[in-house]
């Protein structure tokens, strides 16, 4: 005999309350963002996120003594409101993967619910704030009475709260600035993606800028639309002195390779002045008895690039060099009279007075000789609790693991 159905919102709740809960949170913050068109990507500032963390936190007491003894502390505490919490969370963070969180100029049906501003949005703080709530009660709830076995699963909870918590109040102190830096001046002034100018408690000097790049490579291109020719792979070859390949139905031989150079009448000839540009003498088999030979440079700002013709449809180039890498030997500045020499790389930050500094990016049109060092600089006080979250749940997970391990090990002797 089958059994019957409950009745929706007939207590005790489950799975069906909970994710309609959830999903009615989500969108009541939608039709919020649609209706009122929120400033969406401001956030909240020290001293305010303080207070407004401390209201939440007096306010969770609160609600703890007032629904302690009733069926819907039960409910929430439960496992149910937990999976239905966290299935509309990664649902958003689904959505945030999916739709670019950047600003857009024209307004759309994306823009009106702010699904690219999705961090600053009002479904975004519902949901986090209803399971912040929810994981509260879970934590008190296997707190008290307290249980020696229970402490992994508080110790993991905990930590995912406390990362929660701190990566939401700490979203509108987080600082992410870019300082564009010219050789030989010192610089105290950084901007936001808005064009926004501050001026930041340290200053930073850029005495040398420095780039390594690989070879340029070979490259065939159609001689209208001036598109690169991809009849077969590779594409394009890097450039090696005396080398010899086959690059589509050509092939080509290098002469001469010179990394550093400039045009003198016929020809290229190793130099070293500004805007100095790779040059290579090649020889093309175009078939079995004819033979193109000539020079080809990728060029540089001051240089013009020259290419060699080997047919009316293509073209034989030499490609703009990449960076291997790029540094910046800086000399950072504190008001309290402290001087550092540095070297940024790109993913080696450096850290001084609470801000990281990153080389981002240089003037690409400029290449090897730019003048310009475009660094990012960021800083983010909530940092250290996010990691002590991250941390505590780690420390959870491996005692929950460790100890469902022996328990299984224990259960088959």
């Amino acid at each position: 005999m089958r059994k019957p159905t409950k009745p929706l919102w007939q207590t005790p709740w489950g799975y069906a309350e909970s994710f309609l809960i959830a999903f009615g949170l989500l969108l009541i913050g939608f039709l919020l963002e649609f209706t009122i068109q929120s400033n969406s990507g401001t956030s909240i500032r020290y001293p305010m996120n303080l207070i407004l963390g401390a209201t939440f936190l007096t306010f969770l007491l609160v609600f703890y003594r007032l629904i302690r003894k009733s069926n819907l502390y039960h409910f929430l505490s439960g496992v149910p409101a937990s999976v239905g919490a966290i299935a509309v969370l990664t649902l958003l963070v689904i959505i945030m993967g999916i739709t670019p969180q950047v600003a857009m100029q024209e307004e759309n049906l994306i823009t009106k619910l702010s699904l690219n501003q999705l961090t600053t949005s009002w479904p975004f703080l519902f949901i986090n704030l209803y399971l912040l709530v929810v994981l509260a009660l879970v934590i008190v709830r296997k707190s008290f009475p307290f249980r020696l076995k229970n402490w992994g699963f508080v110790c993991s909870h905990l930590g995912l709260w406390i990362t929660i918590f701190a990566a939401g109040l700490g979203s509108g102190d987080l600082m992410r600035l870019k300082m564009d830096l010219y050789t030989n001046k010192t610089e105290w002034k950084a901007y936001d993606n808005n064009g926004n100018y501050y001026e930041l408690p340290l200053a930073i000097k850029l005495n040398d800028f420095l780039i390594e790049e690989f070879n340029p490579k070979l490259a065939v291109v159609e001689n209208e639309s001036g598109k690169l020719y991809e009849a077969t792979k590779p594409s394009m070859i890097m450039i090696e002195d005396e080398l010899e390949c086959a690059l589509h139905d050509w092939n080509i031989k290098i002469d001469d390779f010179l990394a550093s150079s400039g045009r003198v009448g016929e020809k290229y000839h190793q130099m070293y002045d500004f805007g100095a540009a790779p040059a290579a003498k090649v020889s093309v088999a175009v078939n079995s008895s004819d033979t193109l030979s000539g020079w080809i440079s990728c060029g540089s700002f001051n240089r013009p690039h020259e290419s060699l013709k080997l047919d009316d449809k293509y073209s034989l180039l030499m490609t703009v060099p990449e960076p291997k890498k790029f540094s910046s030997k800086v000399t950072i500045f504190t008001p309290d009279g402290q001087k550092e020499e540095q070297v940024l790389e790109v993913n080696k930050p450096q850290s001084i007075n609470g801000w990281k500094i990153y080389q981002l990016s240089y003037d690409e049109k400029m290449g090897k000789y730019s003048n310009l060092s475009v660094v990012e600089v960021v800083k983010d006080p909530w940092q250290v609790y996010v990691y002590i979250g991250i941390f505590m749940m780690m420390i959870g997970s491996i005692y929950m693991f460790w100890r469902g391990n022996k328990v299984t090990i224990s259960s088959e002797q």
